[in-house]
């Protein structure tokens, strides 16, 4: 379907450079798609940690939760965002 830009007097179709320079766009948020998803992912993880995981750590090391609980959030954190 050929793009199009509006107008007060309507429609009006994509030149043939507009058409090259709105696929270029396009293909660059494309190629870019990766690294945002690499970069929520980590970003979830590392909320999650902060809000989980670190308290026990410390809690873990003074005695006050069982050994391995720390190591069971992380485990369970990265399994709910996996890479």
């Amino acid at each position: 379907m050929a793009r199009h830009r509006a107008t007060p007097d309507g429609n009006i179709p994509f030149t043939a450079e507009e058409e090259a320079a709105r696929d270029a766009q396009e293909a660059a948020q494309a190629a870019k798609a990766p690294a945002r998803a690499a970069a929520a992912i980590q970003s979830n993880r590392r909320i999650a940690y902060q809000n989980e995981a670190d308290h026990l750590h410390m809690e873990e090391a003074r005695g006050e939760v069982a050994e391995g609980t720390w190591a069971a959030k992380v485990a369970e954190i990265k399994a709910r965002f996996p890479k």
